[in-house]
């Protein structure tokens, strides 16, 4: 491994060391600061799988349970946990005098923003009804399923990749995939045990059913994609990725409140749910998080969210930022490869109860909150990763100040003071996510057309 990747990698692992502890909630201050404006950088919440039904008869002699709404779509028990999680986010911000409780008044100090995907905008459509109720959310969007630069800079032609250097460094990251196999040897294991139907740890194994592609044996090449090349989309995971399309359903069968034996067909504790999630995670790291890919697909994503803090600590319009200066609430929703880009730029980790390091769970976002100091007026960044519990998602738990989701205040390295306060002075902030960035992968503002309100998009 070259000395700069090795650098890159040790400030990461040095990062997870100190994190911050987890805290309660975002409950209101008692301190020296005021709440000024919120970024919520999220993943919509639960939805059905992204593979249509025939196509996992390649995966599993049983069927999958299905979730009564198209391949992709947000189910009907995503949009009430979407619902609920804004209802919080609204007794929070009344709480701390962003929001008055007045529908009209709230609703024009804030911005809603989703990527074109049907999950992402009704996720948004449907925190914003909690969080403004009884308001009609404008999100703001392409057409669905309409290329939008923010998140898809490849294809878009915002910015340009090679797919070698790309490859290189993953395999000076990460070895070869047979030590990724080897590695996470036990979490593919027990997906293979799920998928056959046999107890993990059975030894020999029984063999693949006839007909059947077990995506656990296939190989992890970590070579440059030839094809189509889109971002996450970079480097050839091979089995990895056909693993984890094989047991992506099985989160979200728990989540959206299935009996326990439609989740993994009956054959997976939520502590075994949780294992499995090593796999998304280590799929993110690469795809992601490795420093010259995330550069590249994060670097757009990641300037409009820092231009929509200094548009609010300017009090003016500033190009490229989402919403205006009056957008005090701004909510962006897309996936968790998005959540985990962003993340990677900071070198942000975060830990929840039940859940695996760094895991964006549905519902699940980066939170930012620009305050200011009544003392001596200096802005701060203040920043949480906040998501609902498994048991939450599956229960529609109400959740309130007293009942909150999952939440911890996350260190930001280079910035924060482990062992004193984790805020960031925004200056510092700005410093640090604009070095972090790529600015050649950064869309022209003048050049960028901004999305309109986007109506009429189905439920169901």
């Amino acid at each position: 491994m070259n000395s700069r990747l090795y650098q890159a990698l040790l400030s990461s692992l040095l990062a997870a060391a100190v994190i911050a502890g987890p805290v309660s909630a975002q409950t209101a201050t008692n301190d020296d600061t005021i709440l000024k404006q919120i970024i919520i950088f999220g993943r919509h919440s639960v939805r059905a799988p992204t593979i249509k039904p025939e196509d996992y008869a390649q995966y599993s002699t049983r069927a999958y349970p299905d979730f009564g709404v198209q391949t992709g779509f947000l189910t009907v028990h995503g949009q009430q946990a979407a619902t609920l999680l804004g209802t919080y986010y609204r007794d929070y911000l009344i709480a701390e005098h962003l929001f008055t409780g007045n529908a009209d008044t709230d609703l024009a100090h804030s911005f809603f923003r989703a990527n074109s995907i049907q999950r992402s905008n009704i996720t948004a459509r449907m925190l914003g009804e909690g969080m403004i109720p009884g308001a009609t959310i404008p999100v703001h969007s392409f057409d669905l399923n309409e290329l939008d630069p923010v998140f898809e800079p490849i294809v878009t032609g915002v910015a340009k990749v090679d797919g070698n250097r790309a490859a290189q460094e993953v395999q000076e990251i990460y070895n070869s995939g047979t030590a990724l196999a080897s590695a996470y040897s036990g979490e593919f294991s027990l997906v293979r045990s799920v998928l056959y139907n046999y107890q993990n740890g059975v030894q020999p194994a029984p063999p693949v059913p006839a007909g059947i592609t077990d995506p656990t044996g296939q190989s992890i090449p970590l070579d440059a994609v030839t094809s189509l090349v889109y971002s996450g989309n970079v480097v050839d995971i091979g089995g990895l990725l056909s693993t984890n399309n094989a047991t992506d359903p099985f989160v979200m069968e728990y989540a959206d409140g299935m009996p326990l034996s439609d989740v993994g067909w009956g054959e997976l504790s939520p502590d075994a749910l949780s294992q499995q999630c090593r796999l998304i995670t280590l799929m993110l790291s690469i795809e992601f998080t490795t420093p010259y890919l995330d550069q590249v697909q994060s670097s757009n994503a990641a300037a409009h969210v820092l231009r929509t803090m200094r548009q609010a600590v300017l009090g003016e319009a500033v190009p490229g930022a989402f919403g205006d200066p009056t957008s005090q609430a701004v909510v962006v929703i897309s996936s968790d490869v998005y959540v985990a880009g962003l993340a990677g730029l900071l070198r942000l980790h975060w830990q929840l109860p039940g859940y695996q390091p760094d895991y964006c769970p549905p519902g699940g976002a980066l939170v930012f909150e620009l305050r200011q100091s009544q003392e001596s007026g200096e802005f701060l960044v203040r920043v949480f990763f906040t998501a609902q519990s498994f048991d939450q998602l599956r229960n529609l738990t109400p959740l309130t100040q007293a009942a909150p989701p999952l939440t911890t205040q996350l260190l930001v390295p280079g910035g924060s003071r482990p062992g004193g306060s984790l805020d960031v002075k925004f200056p510092v902030f700005q410093k640090l996510l604009t070095q972090a960035m790529g600015w050649q992968y950064v869309q022209d503002p003048a050049t960028e057309v901004q999305p309109p309100v986007l109506n009429d998009v189905p439920l169901q």
